[in-house]
């Protein structure tokens, strides 16, 4: 039941890629204790419309990873560096060229109200 969302805006080169993004951002959230592959969905919302503040990159990619809550702080901790860093790696054109402001986040559902 993780949910993996990624979000990128429309501007981005890496949107060609965005399934074996995907699959390898499957990939490497099954790797971490707890998180069995067969429970992980993933997808991805196009931006088409959005605003970036002044100076900033003129797109951004951001990753949400949704778990049941009860997980401890230093996993929840090293999930994110590691899907982090497995998105810089697939939006390292971007980045390079300063294109793409790269965001993530883990956020908990609550695991007494999660049904599925």
């Amino acid at each position: 039941m993780p949910h993996l969302h990624l979000e990128t805006t429309a501007d981005l080169p890496e949107n060609g890629a965005i399934p074996d993004m995907l699959e390898a951002l499957v990939a490497k959230l099954s790797t971490f204790e707890t998180i069995g592959s067969q429970s992980i969905k993933a997808y991805h919302s196009l931006r088409p419309n959005w605003a970036m503040g002044e100076g900033a990159a003129p797109g951004f990619a951001h990753l949400t990873v949704a778990l049941l809550s009860g997980r401890p702080v230093d996993l929840r901790k090293k999930i994110a560096d590691g899907m982090f860093d497995e998105m810089r790696s697939h939006f390292a054109t971007s980045l390079e060229h300063n294109e793409v402001q790269l965001t993530l986040e883990v956020r908990e559902m609550e695991a007494e109200t999660y049904r599925k």
